[in-house]
């Protein structure tokens, strides 16, 4: 029969010439019958507008049954739904990705590359996709085993390998479903067969058109050419008459390939009929020129025409951000439409990579008010149904060591589609269960809850106690742990016995509906429609759609399931992996759009040249042209490598390099699309760190062809302005705008411009009640400042009461911060806690495993210097396991939850050991011995604490715990000093001192010289104080010559555990007394010149200084004392050394400092030398005197 195209370029009428045509056909031969065959996606719209335009040039009353519009799928339904082989069960996507799964769980053992990915997210659509492209291209397994047989010069090992994997399962997809069901590859062959045995004088009446493709598959040339040489075809191209003539490298490559073919087939099968060429529609000059210059500009050998060196159908512009960008966009929506010259639906925007803005798509328009459509698929994936399903069958798994882990139990909670039952055996209410799920997810955080503790009789305590009289442990809030165990015995009564029949299971479709009962016994079907409702009255359709379609989905699924996998036998670790691979790819799908309405589209896809004015957003250097990124199983060099061994009939699809070939074109015709303005838009990036993009260099072509002005927008207006058309589209758009003008004027000191002033009147008095309060609030917000106001004395007193019991530690955060004292201490905000280890966990363990050897040493008169390795070990292993066996508190039960725990304890023990080998080494050398451990002062301790009468009303007591008080003895005098336990390397800085923040050694100090008598030594000298690291060291290969001398060993052990950091009391007779003067700087931070003076390094002070350092403490203490109980809450981070206190501070989202503001400041330490510091002290301490 025959073949016609119509052509003509990117600006013509080819909609028009189509229907002219088919018009004129139509009244010719008025008993045939036509078919309008255009892309799925733009099937709707070509109806709509095909009928319409055939409407316009009919009678007013006007029906038509001589014309179908369809897509290719549409097309085989039209003529094979009632054929006995179209009635085969169709495989949807999701029962195709399930099949493929099996395959590759069954073939296992016969794959090579592919063997290990099956369970791989992702990969399972990977071999669909790719399954469905071999199909579609009309190439076969068995052609799949030919390629990979071809030589090594042309097929290389690594495809050799794909290729092998992938004919073994493209073979055994086809055995499975040969027969038995029907897919999209598969039905266009069916429908080819079918038409080829038609009959001659029924086919020859049929004329087929072909419009708006780029190109075509295999699978669908296949049926084009049968239709050429039975029926009669008219296909539509985007197409000049120069590319005709064209080599292969011109702009319009792609058609003229397929006019040529197409040509050649129809001379030698078919007749070939005159070509058409449609006429231009009516088109903005500038947009005439455009296509002129961007034809000659892709052609090698085509001149430029002279530049008009101005284009008023184009408009270039920047923003910083991808929000300013589509604020600027929607803003001049708002103003075209505002002329009257258009309509919403005259308007469409595009970009290559519209999820980049799909975030703040529905809120900027809907700030402007502008209601739009977008075809962008939005997949399911991301639903709660989902994640519900992935939690729900990941909770209990057989071959796992731990089930009903936090994450997974978690996660179906906070679905919120399975709701425990209240009293009166109706839904929990929505509140009081979100409730009683943070608080049981913080108790399971807080102690590690999972696998059996979920399912235990016992019931959960939120808080426990132990009572030491009468050894029972007691729930101290019951009501919050009749909340928690709401929720746990919902998990208890109702998963277990799911999983049981889950597991009993025989076959694939008992499983699938135990699954269904389950859900829909639980409601899971109601909340959906509850959701659903919720959605359609809040005037949310496309959301409400989507709880429907998602249910549907997964129904879908289920019976793919049971189609495909019911009578096997069930495995319940591949079940969750099958359903999800339905669930992969799957999309919501969207009513396409008949109201007046902005239509938003990925700039790759099909569009109708229907539009007024395009918007081109996204156009920069990364994304126009698009960087093509092959994510296929077969990568480009692949598919270089196959070309040669395809027949002429075979396709693969085009590799990157080839689309990065077609891109002029494609966007040629994106840029074809308006028929009065283009809008191009990027921005900097100015919303991702370190991003800076660049224009499109298309678009900087066209710019610089043109002469463009490229025009530039500050999304954060001055306040000066006297053109406000850029920021003026809603009254809440002003509103955007209105305030970061208004603090640019502040900030500058100079009033708003008249126009801004005039916009700000305007809505402070606009009849909506809600935008003028909103109005007023966000203008205060100008006036504020982030400075905490101090507390009132009755919120003082209810806070900290007039007596003011307290530790060190916490004065010194509040020379820290004042205002995080307050949140910590005053408002008690604590972060919840968590079942880990923290470094205050393994210090209090290091603490009281060192105390409690301390003692036994005490207790059992040993010589800690005399005991050998093997005592030490004993004795260590012997304190460290009663610790954790008889932890009545709980303390250190994490220890023994996993083997992972069991490690980290053992590790804990043996750096102990390691401790006090340490200890037993420096005993060696020094007579310092421990006098006491553990030493705890303040009120209700064995020792005094610190005590200050502040006023007639404020009393301040400092507390705290000594964790070693070391003896020595020297000539008649005892002198007693002070080691602190730090799990980190603490160095004690006299700045640091000086400025409040680091007292705690002093202080210990203060209260060892306070209770000296009590300690037995009533006339004992202060020796100082020093700080021990506890860790485990670990020797490098240069601080050891001889790794096997021990005592080499154990000499660089000892040197790495030196008393890196403290204070010293520089006693002549006391420092010659710590050690012989070869050892003395190994053990203590302290070092001998020749002549016996310590060194300028040294950490030791004078008596006298040593006292104006403990006074100076006690001054800190009461003036920190005096200022909580004045209320103050000043927001002052220290910052010292270029590091701040806030850097791991949890509070600094309620704190918002922020140091750009003049009120938030940090409050600098000076860094000055330890001889500054100690004159600075003595001299303050004289005047105090």
């Amino acid at each position: 029969m025959t073949l016609k195209f119509i052509l003509g370029p990117g600006s013509a009428d080819h909609a028009g010439a189509v229907i002219d045509d088919l018009q004129h056909q139509m009244a010719k031969k008025r008993t045939d019958t036509f078919f309008y065959v255009v892309p799925n996606n733009v099937k709707f719209e070509s109806e709509l507008q095909t009928l319409r335009s055939l409407n316009q040039k009919q009678q007013p009353v006007y029906a038509q049954n001589q014309l179908q519009i369809f897509s290719f799928s549409r097309l085989v339904w039209y003529f094979l739904n009632t054929k006995a082989a179209y009635q085969l069960p169709k495989l949807s996507p999701m029962a195709i990705n399930m099949i493929i799964y099996q395959i590759i769980e069954d073939r296992r053992a016969d794959l090579t590359v592919y063997r290990g990915e099956g369970k791989q997210a992702g990969f399972i659509q990977q071999v669909a996709d790719q399954l469905m492209e071999l199909q579609q291209g009309g190439i076969s397994a068995d052609n799949l085993a030919q390629l990979s047989d071809l030589g090594a010069d042309q097929v290389n090992p690594e495809l050799h390998d794909k290729l092998h994997d992938l004919q073994i399962i493209y073979q055994e997809f086809v055995q499975r479903t040969d027969g038995q069901y029907l897919y999209q590859a598969e039905l266009l062959e069916l429908l080819n067969e079918y038409l080829l045995g038609l009959d001659d004088a029924q086919i020859s009446t049929m004329h087929f058109y072909f419009s708006q493709f780029k190109n075509f598959s295999a699978r669908e040339l296949q049926i084009i050419q049968t239709l050429i040489t039975r029926a009669q075809v008219t296909i539509d191209l985007n197409l000049t008459q120069a590319a005709i003539a064209a080599n292969e490298e011109s702009l319009f490559a792609q058609p003229t390939q397929l006019y040529h073919y197409l040509t050649d087939y129809a001379e030698q099968h078919a007749k070939k009929l005159a070509d058409r060429w449609a006429t231009s529609r009516s088109q903005a000059l500038g947009l005439q020129q455009l296509e002129e210059y961007w034809i000659a500009s892709n052609e090698m050998e085509t001149p430029l025409p002279p530049s008009p060196h101005q284009n008023d159908a184009l408009q270039v512009s920047v923003t910083k951000t991808a929000f300013a960008e589509l604020m600027q966009l929607a803003t001049e929506i708002r103003r075209l439409v505002a002329t009257g010259n258009y309509r919403y639906r005259d308007i469409l925007v595009t970009a290559r990579q519209l999820d980049q803005y799909q975030s703040i798509l529905q809120p900027v328009f809907s700030m402007l008010q502008i209601p739009y459509f977008t075809d962008n698929q939005q997949q399911m994936d991301q639903h709660p149904l989902v994640g519900m399903l992935a939690s729900l069958l990941a909770i209990d798994r057989p071959n796992r060591a731990q089930n009903y882990r936090y994450d997974d139990v978690m996660a179906l909670l906070k679905s919120e589609l399975l709701l425990p039952q209240d009293d009166e055996g109706h839904p929990l209410e929505l509140n009081r269960y979100r409730r009683a799920v943070a608080l049981c997810e913080n108790l399971v955080l807080k102690n590690g809850y999972q696998g059996k503790r979920w399912t235990q009789a016992q019931d959960w305590m939120y808080a426990q106690a132990y009572n030491a009289e009468t050894g029972v442990v007691v729930d101290k809030n019951q009501q919050l742990s009749k909340e928690i165990n709401l929720i746990r015995h919902f998990i208890k009564n109702n998963l277990p016995p799911f999983y049981r029949q889950l597991k009993q299971a025989p076959d694939g479709k008992t499983a699938a509906t135990v699954l269904y009962r389950f859900l829909v016994n639980h409601g899971v079907p109601a909340r959906l429609q509850e959701w659903q409702t919720n959605a359609t009255e809040a005037g949310q359709l496309q959301a409400a759609r989507q709880s429907e379609q998602v249910w549907d989905q997964f129904c879908q699924i289920l019976d793919d399931y049971v189609a495909v996998l019911g009578q096997h036998e069930f495995v319940v670790d591949d079940f969750w992996s099958l359903l999800q691979a339905g669930f992969v790819g799957a999309s919501y799908s969207q009513i396409p759009s008949t109201l007046d309405q902005v239509t938003i589209s990925e700039a790759g896809r099909v569009h109708l040249p229907d539009k007024k004015i395009t918007f081109i957003l996204g156009a920069d250097d990364t994304n126009f042209p698009a960087k093509i990124d092959n994510q296929q199983l077969l990568t480009d060099g692949d598919r270089d490598q196959l070309e040669a061994g395809l027949y002429p009939d075979q396709y693969l699809q085009a590799t990157s390099t080839q689309q990065m070939l077609n891109e002029p074109y494609d966007d040629y015709l994106l840029m074809m699309t308006p028929s009065d303005r283009l809008y191009f838009s990027y921005n900097l990036g100015g919303d991702v760190a370190e991003q800076q993009k660049q224009l499109s260099p298309y678009v900087a072509r066209i710019q610089n062809y043109f002469d463009l002005p490229l025009r530039t927008v500050n999304d954060t207006p001055t306040g000066q302005e006297t053109n406000l058309t850029p920021y003026l589209g809603t009254a809440r758009s002003a509103l955007h705008y209105l305030l970061p003008a208004s603090l640019a004027s502040k900030k500058a000191g100079l009033p708003l411009s008249s126009d801004w002033q005039q916009v700000q009147t305007v809505l402070l008095n606009a009849p909506d009640q809600g935008l003028q309060q909103l109005t007023k609030r966000l203008l205060a917000s100008l006036q504020y400042k982030n400075e905490p106001e101090n507390l009132r004395p009755e919120i003082v007193t209810a806070l900290y009461g007039t007596n003011l019991t307290t530790s060190i530690s916490k004065l010194e955060d509040f020379y820290q911060n004042p205002y995080e004292y307050f949140l910590k201490y005053g408002l008690q905000l604590r972060e919840r806690s968590e079942f880990e280890i923290s470094p205050t966990d393994t210090g209090q363990f290091f603490h009281e495993a060192l105390d409690q050897f301390s003692k036994a040493v005490r207790e059992q008169r040993l010589d800690l210097a005399a005991l050998s390795d093997a005592d030490l070990s004993e004795l260590v292993l012997e304190i460290t396991t009663k610790m954790i066996e008889q932890d009545v508190n709980y303390q250190y039960e994490i220890l023994k939850s996993s083997q992972r725990m069991k490690y980290l304890q053992s590790q804990l023990i043996q750096t102990v050991q390691e401790m006090v080998q340490t200890m037993r080494t420096q005993a060696s050398y020094t007579p310092a011995r421990p006098a006491v451990s553990e030493v705890a002062f303040g009120p209700g301790q064995p020792y005094a604490g610190l005590h200050y009468d502040l006023d007639k009303q404020h009393q301040l007591n400092v507390q705290g715990r000594i964790d070693r008080i070391d003896r020595i003895k020297v000539a008649d005098h005892d002198y007693l000093g002070v080691v602190d336990y730090k799990s980190g390397n603490k160095k004690l800085e006299l700045n640091a001192v000086y400025d409040g923040i680091e007292l705690q050694l002093l202080t210990y100090l203060k209260a060892l010289w306070q209770n000296r008598a009590q300690l037995g030594a009533p006339d004992a000298k202060i020796s100082g104080a020093l700080y021990m690291h506890i860790f485990a060291p670990v020797l490098k290969p240069n601080e050891v010559k001889n790794w096997d001398d021990q005592q080499q060993i154990t000499a660089a052990v000892l040197k790495k555990h030196r008393f890196e950091s403290g204070i010293l009391i520089n006693d002549p007779e006391f420092i010659k007394s710590l050690a012989d003067p070869v050892h003395l700087s190994t053990i203590y931070p302290i070092s001998l010149k020749n002549d016996g003076q310590l060194r300028q390094n040294s950490q030791a002070v004078t008596p006298e200084q040593l006292q104006a350092l403990l006074n100076h403490t006690e001054k800190l203490m009461q003036q920190a004392a005096t200022r909580i109980f004045a209320g103050e809450t000043t927001l002052a981070p220290v910052q010292y050394n270029q590091t701040s206190t806030l850097q791991y501070s949890p509070y600094k989202p309620i704190m918002q400092f922020d140091p750009m503001l003049p009120e938030n400041q940090y409050r600098e330490i000076i860094n000055q030398d330890k001889n500054t510091i100690l004159q600075q002290i003595m001299r303050e301490a004289q005047q105090h005197e």
